[in-house]
């Protein structure tokens, strides 16, 4: 029995899983990459300068479309530890008694409406479209002669190596769990314990960017922003119906936000 406990409770444990799409054919998921980063952007920084209860309820409204419209399943939520809470229910406390409760909590529903937000962008854009977006969103910054190809180039090499880096982690993580869990250790232990893993992970990074860098002094550093000859190849870019709404949406969110806010 308590096996088969154990068992259950691992298995409803979800992780934390980074810019992984969800598989949807949706009016969000066909929404261009680009402006979904830029209403993402928009979106954050009208409601941090203005986080009020009707800022925040705007914002949180925009996020509830959203899901809905994409129809992001609840699985993809991970699993929040128990001391998340914990320290939350403390800093409650503690706000409470010095009379800034009002401000501790709207605080904590930006935070997560922000979270929820970045998150959201990830469940609906896949990192190949997010690197073909890269040189349209870096463009007007050419205008101040700054080395755009070289940025692009660092974003896109960067999230191409993100699900390579992920499946490491993810390899190596599982082989430190079949060691077993160390027994109560001193802090002293747990900071070894952390040493090792960082080590292993930066060892794992440098033999990615070893074999990358191998891989770039054959084919060249522009084959990963997809320019020279594959890019004939792309289709021009095309804003859609899904792209307009999203842009009135999110700048009527964005007015209310900054002017009743």
């Amino acid at each position: 029995m308590s096996r088969t406990r154990t068992r259950t409770r691992t298995r409803q444990r979800r992780p934390i899983i980074l810019l992984r799409p969800v598989p949807r054919e949706t009016p969000l998921h066909r929404v261009w990459a680009g402006t979904k980063v830029l209403s993402a952007a928009a979106l954050s920084v009208a409601a941090s300068f203005a986080p009020s209860w009707t800022g925040l309820g705007i914002l949180l409204s925009v996020l509830v479309v959203g899901v809905l419209v994409a129809r992001i399943p609840r699985g993809v939520v991970p699993t929040i530890p128990w001391w998340v809470f914990a320290v939350l229910a403390v800093g409650l406390v503690l706000n409470a008694a010095g009379g800034g409760l009002t401000a501790y909590v709207r605080t904590i529903l930006l935070g997560v409406g922000l979270l929820v937000l970045a998150s959201l962008v990830g469940w609906t854009t896949r990192l190949s479209d997010l690197v073909d977006a890269l040189p349209v969103l870096f463009a007007p910054l050419r205008l101040l002669r700054l080395p755009v190809d070289e940025w692009v180039t660092v974003c896109a090499l960067a999230l191409r190596m993100l699900p390579t880096v992920r499946a490491e982690m993810r390899v190596l993580f599982a082989a430190r769990k079949v060691r077993g869990r160390p027994g109560i250790r001193t802090p002293a232990g747990w900071w070894q314990e952390v040493a090792d893993s960082v080590g292993a992970v930066v060892s794992v990074s440098m033999r990615q960017v070893r074999d990358l860098g191998d891989a770039l002094a054959v084919r060249g550093p522009r084959s990963a922003t997809r320019r020279g000859p594959r890019s004939a190849t792309r289709p021009p870019l095309r804003l859609r119906l899904g792209d307009v709404v999203t842009v009135l949406v999110v700048a009527g969110a964005c007015t209310v936000i900054t002017v009743w806010g």
